[in-house]
């Protein structure tokens, strides 16, 4: 009998060790994945913009992928494109045929120097208005080793996407006239005051540094209505145009053209709505 029950305790205690391994060795229950169906945190925003005189539609790349196209001289994209944010490169190319000019049938390409060809380093969650500027026969660099092959060329601005105060729009000049020496916006309503961005020269984003530091990029605030806006080169008015401003919208104003011609390089001035 007791032979018995120790066959039994003994057959009891294989069967559960044999249990205990067989699960042990089972597949953890883990749950199902799920993808993230939140914003990205890392990408940026590019508004493209031709305004280079005389250069022909242009297709804009960002990394080698088109991003807008047939973009016009005096034209900007419709919208900002959204993309990957990090070191990435920006190219131009003629819609058709060749850009011409100096660079005949180089691409425009992004460079941070006249001896590099840096790639841009776009940081995340942060927008940008990229012009294409200068002529088509802007004169290549005499730089030691300069890598800059001439003609037209990027110029890449920060947006500050501030939202205008009450009763306001928001406005901000740059100036893309490549032979017009430093000039102003004047916007001058039916009634009431005008508002002017003074004395900026060719390209410039910036001016002054410390306590007289400006930053072109920001936007200023004007009270909501028509304006009649003036580009000057002193008391000279270069060219004008009727810009309305609407409560919270944000304008990007520039000159654009050659001083003293005619045609499709005539001076003007163009606006860009940014929200």
């Amino acid at each position: 009998m007791k032979k018995y029950i120790n066959s039994i305790w003994t057959l009891a205690v294989a069967t559960l060790a044999s249990s205990a391994l067989l699960v042990g060795c089972q597949d953890t229950d883990y749950p199902t994945p799920t993808p993230a169906n939140g914003p990205s945190t890392v990408t940026s925003r590019f508004l493209f913009v031709n305004a280079a005189p005389a250069t022909p539609a242009l297709n804009f790349l960002v990394e080698n992928t088109p991003v807008a196209q047939n973009i016009g001289f005096g034209q900007a994209a419709a919208q900002y494109a959204t993309v990957p944010a990090g070191t990435i490169q920006l190219r131009a190319r003629a819609a058709t045929g060749s850009v011409g000019g100096v660079l005949g049938s180089n691409d425009i390409v992004f460079r941070a120097g006249a001896t590099n060809q840096t790639n841009f380093a776009a940081a995340a969650n942060t927008s940008y208005t990229v012009f294409v500027t200068d002529t088509l026969n802007r004169p290549r660099p005499t730089t030691l080793n300069a890598t800059n092959l001439g003609g037209p060329q990027f110029l890449v601005v920060t947006d500050v996407l501030t939202a205008p105060t009450a009763g306001n729009g928001g406005v901000r000049f740059f100036n893309l006239t490549p032979n017009g020496g430093s000039l102003s916006l004047v916007l001058t309503p039916a009634t009431g005051t005008a508002t002017t961005f003074a004395a900026r020269a060719f390209r410039a984003i910036s001016t002054g540094t410390g306590a007289t530091a400006m930053n072109f990029a920001s936007f200023t605030n004007v009270p909501v209505g028509t304006y009649t806006a003036q580009v000057r080169a002193g008391t000279t008015v270069v060219a004008s145009t009727t810009l309305t401003v609407a409560q919270g919208k944000l304008y990007t104003v520039y000159s654009s053209g050659l001083r003293n011609t005619t045609g499709a390089t005539a001076p003007g001035v163009q606006v860009i709505t940014n929200n």
